[in-house]
Parts: structure tokens; C-alpha cells; sequence
């Protein structure tokens, strides 16, 4: 059977805005269960999301739809990788040069630059690792597969130098350069002394909590299942499980790690295979920079 995702929620109301003037696109709020597949599908007991528009029995409101502990109707993601918009302020447009070069504190001042006022000039803030896995999970329920870089375009991973914004065939409903092209800065992860994971508190407050996940580096197999107080690893994908050789890898994406250390997403120009929606990278401190290391924009909505 074929699935027309263009009139299934949310998907169907998942739209290219102009916020303040900088080309955003809305992801609408939903629901998530995580599970087994049942007998009799293709996929009979194996891992599976399940999504839907509204609260159901055993279902929950996917975290990156939770601020200061209230549901929010919908997210913004920007729809490019981020540039020096001028004044310290990132912001979001086709045809610009990543913005790269700075520290995550930086990158996240640089996105707290654009609140100077109410609704339009509210809300703004550095892509969490909420927001990133709730757009990689929709990504993967419509494809079929986590293999972005397959089901659409390789990106621009096998160069010597990042690409003007929306310059690549890596684009999914208005979002490009989701992977490849400059790796970028996320708030809401890091990993402590033993490469375990802290995370996002799932409601929204900002605060970490220890998932006790050691983080696993190399070829992604599976991610971490761990729940406890107000955070459950279902809801991101957190590499627990990797190989050393790709091919045994099961989501097509590759893991960095080390002690210490922040989380960037997406992958770079020169990374191949390894980058895509669901690379993941905590390998380099929050105080460090590259130039080959940008940000992207992130919007609640208006208040």
C-alpha cells in the first residue's frame, strides 16, 4: 500500500514560513509510542514509532514540543544552516555562507541574539536535540529507511569546502542541508567524564538528567531504550550500540565521542557516508571551534 504523507498529519501541515524574516518551517506538534510491531506486519516485533495528532492510551507529546513544562503547538526549524545575519544575530536564508567559528556558547548566543521583543521577536533559540530527533523520526517513517543520503541525495559530504545554503540535493520538506555541508552546533546534550549521556530534562525546563548511557562510537546498530525522572532516550536517537565496519551498522550514520563534550549534528563536506540525519557527534568541547562547525535557528511559537 502507498501512503500519500501530503495528507497525513502531521506531515501535511508541516509548512515553509517567514518569521521576522527568516525562512523557517513549522513542524506541528504530535504524539509519540514506542513499541514492538505487531504479529502479522512486515516488521512483526521489531522496534517501531508510532505517531498520531492527538493524546492516545499510551502515548506522549514528543519532548520538542514541551517549553517551561507547557505543550506547544508547534516548533519552528530554520530552513537553512544559519549566517551572520549582522548584530551577533543568526539567521536563516537560501544562498548564504554557513556561519561557522564559533563556540556552542556562542552558538547559542548567537540565536538568543534575535529575542528583542514579543511574538515575532520571541522564542528563538539554538536547535535542541529534541527538535533535530522529532524531524529525523518524521524523515524516517516517510522513507521508509534511516538511509537519508540514499532515499534523497548524498549531500555535499566528498568535497574540500562547505556550499552556499540550499546549494545541495540533502532537503526534506523545506529543510536543506539537514546533513553534510557544515556540522552544527545543538543544545540539550553532552557527555560527562565517562561518555555518558546528560540530556534535556522532556519538559522543556532545560535542565540535564543523566541517562547512564555510555555513548557508542562508530558504525550506529542501535540506540539507547534507557528511561527514568523526566527523560526517555525513545524520544532521540542515542548511538548505544556501533560497529567499526559500516556494513554492520543499521542506520547508515556514524557516532563520535568523547568525554566532555557537546553535540553537533549533520556532518561535514568531506565525512561521506558517515553523515546524515542521524550522525551524531560528542566528541569536541564546548569551548572549542572549527570551520567546518555552523548552527541552526530554532523557534517556539510566538508569545
Amino acid at each position: 500500500m502507498t501512503v500519500n504523507f501530503n495528507k497525513l498529519y502531521p506531515w501535511s501541515d508541516i509548512e515553509t514560513v517567514t518569521i521576522d524574516g527568516q525562512v523557517m518551517v513549522k513542524i506541528p506538534k504530535f504524539y509519540i509510542k514506542v513499541g514492538k510491531a505487531p504479529e502479522g506486519s512486515v516488521r512483526a516485533g521489531k522496534k517501531c514509532y508510532m505517531i498520531s495528532g492527538h493524546k492516545k492510551d499510551g502515548y506522549h507529546i514528543h519532548p520538542a514540543f514541551m517549553r517551561n513544562g507547557e505543550i506547544q503547538p508547534c516548533f519552528y526549524i530554520g530552513a537553512y544552516e544559519a549566517y551572520n545575519a549582522g548584530s551577533g544575530k543568526a539567521g536563516s536564508a537560501s544562498g548564504k555562507t554557513p556561519w561557522v567559528s564559533m563556540t556552542n556558547p556562542q552558538a547559542i548566543q548567537y540565536c538568543n541574539a534575535r529575542n528583542t521583543g514579543t511574538g515575532e521577536q520571541a522564542g528563538w533559540h539554538l536547535q535542541n536535540i529534541y527538535e533535530r530527533a522529532a524531524i529525523s523520526l518524521l524523515m524516517m517513517i516517510e522513507l521508509g529507511t534511516p538511509n537519508v543520503q540514499t532515499a534523497i541525495g548524498a549531500g555535499n559530504v566528498s568535497s574540500s569546502a562547505a556550499v552556499a545554503t540550499g546549494g545541495t540535493n540533502a532537503s526534506w520538506r523545506g529543510i536543506h542541508e539537514f546533513w553534510g555541508n557544515v556540522w552544527e552546533h545543538c543544545d540539550g546534550f553532552k557527555t560527562d567524564a565517562s561518555c555518558i549521556g546528560q540530556i534535556f530534562d522532556n519538559k522543556g525546563n532545560g535542565t540535564y538528567k543523566s541517562t547512564g548511557v555510555v555513548v557508542a562510537g562508530g558504525w550506529i546498530k542501535s540506540c539507547a531504550e534507557a528511561t527514568g525522572t523526566d527523560f526517555d532516550c525513545n524520544d532521540v536517537f542515542i548511538p548505544s550500540v556501533s560497529d567499526s565496519t559500516e556494513g554492520n551498522g543499521t542506520y547508515s550514520d556514524y557516532c563520535w565521542v568523547s568525554a566532555n563534550c557537546v553535540y553537533y549534528a549533520s556532518g561535514d563536506w568531506d565525512n561521506g557516508a558517515m553523515d546524515g540525519a542521524f550522525a551524531f557527534n560528542v566528541h569536541t568541547a564546548a569551548s572549542s571551534s572549527g570551520t567546518g562547525v555552523g548552527l541552526r535557528l530554532a523557534k517556539y511559537p510566538e508569545s
